[in-house]
């Protein structure tokens, strides 16, 4: 695609008097309004000794040269010339090519129109003066030939431009020189200009209580040298840095993102206030916090809740609703795979003793006792054990055949026999009996549970402190059970 010319003059041939903006343009515009009302034309006369001494730096007298062409019958050294050489005897064709077509503008629609034009033309990157108003003037030599009169004032220097695009910035902009000791050693730096917001930020009351100022001094928060030791890397490094910095001061807590880059010899630093947007952040982390304690929250309260559901208070076992819906899908998953799976339901012997002689708390702690010596014995993911009630205890073994559930029975046993709890300076030893029964191809849990219960009374009445089978309650010996 072809590049678009830019845009270096503007032409105003209406409304003058209000829309010119120096004084000097203004002033000349009324002598030749003047001299306009007073003769058919205005005359080189009216450059007298007063105006030229008032102007003629910023004059330009033109007049018309072959083919369309300008020559520069005088030219003051203030006027526009991008080249920075003088204008006088030369031609606009032999000028850079945006000052000429500037000229050329002018001087034709003010020829043209035989009455004043302005142009506001815009230099060159390199010129001293950014925008210029100049004010074209048709008007007749000594000799009644039609001249042009051409008065160019500075509307705007090149560092008033971009003053005005560093104040506009909505962040602040810092330029440092660096301080050396007798080593030549970079110590510090000090600020030598700065933009409105960088003011602002600094908390100065202007561009000379900043100026000259440390840096150290002027973003140390008193406690550290804030974000000094960053910018002394980026100055003995040359390499920039981006870093944020959060900066205690008397006008409160402010958070900062600052960016220092090498300049020459010495440092710019950009600085943007993301206070608003950290504070923003920070409360985004406190609410997240906040959700979290209360997500562990919820789920401390649904796992006491399920505990309630499911777990004996006293043993942390699972309780007996909370068995039969495990050890049922464990029925039946052994007996569709025509695999194994033992009862073993426990009885503490004369407990309803141990109560009386030492207390339900010392029970309690029977109990708890036993409860963990079952749980210590139990296979992870496979075993089911409960607290059936008072104290009663019943254990599902899946894939275990009727040998390997005695070993384990026997094993419980002695386990609980070795077992000493202490109640006050007394000890206890505890027993128990336990009831073996196996699945079998029609069994239920109810029947499993009730062949193992009815081995475990076989075991009472044999003595306690036993282990009894569905084949010893065949063979068992017939009277009247004795109390538990």
């Amino acid at each position: 695609m072809p590049v678009e010319p830019r845009l270096t003059n503007e032409l105003f041939t209406a409304d003058l008097e209000v829309r010119l903006r120096s004084a000097e343009a203004s002033l000349l515009l009324r002598r030749f309004r003047s001299a306009r009302a007073s003769s058919a034309a205005a005359t080189i006369a009216m450059l007298d000794r007063d105006v030229m001494k008032q102007y003629g730096q910023n004059l330009v007298v033109i007049e018309p040269a072959e083919e369309g062409e300008f020559a520069f019958l005088y030219a003051g050294n203030q006027v526009p010339d991008d080249a920075g050489t003088p204008l006088g005897a030369k031609t606009t064709a032999a000028i850079g090519k945006d000052v000429a077509g500037f000229y050329r503008l002018g001087c034709r629609e003010a020829a043209l129109a035989q009455d004043a034009v302005c142009v506001n033309h815009l230099s060159g990157p390199d010129a001293r003066v950014h925008r210029w108003e100049c004010l074209f003037l048709p008007i007749t030599d000594a000799e009644g030939r039609p001249i042009i009169v051409a008065l160019c004032m500075p509307r705007e220097f090149k560092h008033e431009f971009f003053r005005a695009i560093l104040d506009a910035m909505p962040h602040g902009a810092y330029v440092a020189a660096p301080v050396r000791d007798a080593q030549n050693e970079i110590v510090d730096a000090r600020i030598i200009a700065a933009n409105a917001r960088g003011i602002e930020i600094s908390g100065q009351p202007g561009p000379q209580a900043l100026q000259g100022l440390s840096i150290t001094a002027a973003w140390a928060d008193g406690t550290a040298l804030g974000p000094w030791d960053r910018h002394l890397a980026v100055l003995r490094s040359g390499k920039p840095q981006s870093f944020d910095y959060h900066h205690s001061g008397d006008a409160g807590s402010r958070w900062y993102q600052m960016h220092a880059a090498p300049m020459r010899d010495g440092l710019l630093i950009s600085v943007v206030d993301i206070t608003d947007k950290q504070r923003d952040f920070l409360e985004l982390v406190h609410q997240r916090k906040m959700l979290m304690d209360e997500m562990e929250q919820r789920r401390g309260l649904e796992q006491e809740l399920w505990a309630l559901a499911h777990l004996d208070p006293l043993t942390a076992l699972p309780n007996r609703r909370a068995f039969r819906d495990a050890a049922m899908l464990k029925l039946a998953e052994a007996q569709t795979a025509h695999r194994p799976c033992a009862m073993v339901t426990i009885d503490i012997d004369h407990f309803k003793r141990v109560n009386d002689a030492h207390g339900h708390s010392a029970g309690d702690t029977v109990l708890r006792r036993v409860a963990d010596i079952i749980k210590a014995l139990l296979r992870p993911n496979t075993d089911i054990a409960a607290r059936m009630g008072g104290e009663e205890f019943t254990i599902l073994l899946p894939d275990t055949d009727a040998e390997s559930a005695m070993a384990f029975a026997e094993k419980l046993r002695r386990r609980v026999e070795q077992t000493v709890v202490a109640a006050g300076e007394q000890e206890i030893r505890a027993t128990i009996s336990l009831g073996i029964a196996m699945n079998r191809k029609t069994s239920n849990l109810d029947d499993l549970i009730n062949r193992a219960d009815r081995a475990l009374y076989t075991a009472k009445r044999s003595g306690r402190n036993k282990v009894a089978t569905e084949i010893d309650v065949q063979a068992g010996p017939k009277g009247s059970t004795e109390a538990a």
